[in-house]
């Protein structure tokens, strides 16, 4: 995969949340969109750690764990995707193998749910 490029507007990331297609665990939130941009052909992440996790050093910390656990699974985003990863509290304290294991989980479900979204088709419809 190509070198993974950052959303830095504010307006990226607002029209991510905006989507309302998230993954949520208990140290991370995950929201992804399909991008529709004209010319963008990797996919894009933004990492956002709010006051909420602590001082400066520990958000700092969170985003240093982000873009690792990012870099590590880069593979698995879908191209021409925006993607945004937020911190919980418990990224601070939790091990880094068990935070993996839960970026996995998120990327794939939140890749499921675009596919789901972008072909029009409700997960239940068959009931």
């Amino acid at each position: 995969m190509a070198v993974l490029k950052k959303l830095t507007k504010r307006s990226d990331f607002l029209r991510v949340q905006r989507a309302n297609l998230k993954y949520v665990t208990a140290s991370l939130v995950v929201q992804g969109l399909p991008n529709s941009v004209v010319g963008h052909t990797g996919a894009r992440v933004g990492f956002t750690a709010s006051k909420k996790i602590g001082n400066a050093v520990s958000r700092n910390f969170a985003k240093r764990r982000m873009r690792a656990l990012i870099s590590q699974q880069s593979n698995a985003l879908v191209e021409a995707a925006d993607y945004v990863v937020i911190a919980r509290q418990a990224m601070l304290v939790k091990k880094f193998s068990d935070i993996e294991g839960e970026m996995i989980g998120a990327i794939h479900a939140l890749n499921k749910k675009m596919l789901l979204r972008k072909a029009d088709i409700k997960p239940n419809s068959s009931n």
